[in-house]
């Protein structure tokens, strides 16, 4: 089974609105045309599945993220913090792209970078890009098992 555009929107929409209270609002793919600073935060889902689930928020998207996940001002934020909350976002994304799929998985830990330039996905991956709280956020995800690692 293969996870859509459509539904992976759908999830992300679920994580940042109804989780998060952070409105969120669908962008046209691609984001070639997007350069930034940001925080790259990926995990990968294995066992029955062998899928990988990347989000890269943009430096000021991460900000907000990390202001709504820990209730304070951006002053107040720690690097460390910033990158936790991206870390716990791609976290609950591909929590819920393992819950879609039977079967024995397992949901790594997350890795969190820091990257820059433009967004840019690898080819074979499927992408969604949103705005959330008026900040572009991208998440790409793809099959392992057809893509080579």
């Amino acid at each position: 089974m293969t996870i859509d555009t459509s539904t992976m929107r759908q999830i992300i929409s679920n994580v940042f609105d109804e989780m998060l209270g952070m409105p969120t609002a669908p962008l046209p793919d691609p984001c070639d045309d997007i350069v930034c600073e940001r925080i790259v935060a990926a995990i990968r889902i294995t066992g029955a599945l062998d899928k990988q689930v990347v989000v890269e928020a943009p430096s000021q998207a991460a900000i907000s993220i990390a202001e709504t996940m820990f209730a304070c001002s951006a002053d107040e934020l720690t690097e460390e913090e910033i990158l936790d909350a991206v870390g716990e976002v791609v976290n609950m994304i591909g929590g819920n792209v393992k819950g879609m799929f039977e079967g024995d998985s397992k949901l790594s830990l997350p890795d969190v970078s820091e990257d820059n330039g433009p967004l840019n996905p690898p080819a074979g991956s499927e992408q969604a890009v949103t705005l959330v709280s008026g900040q572009p956020v991208l998440v790409w995800w793809q099959d392992l098992c057809a893509a080579s690692v």
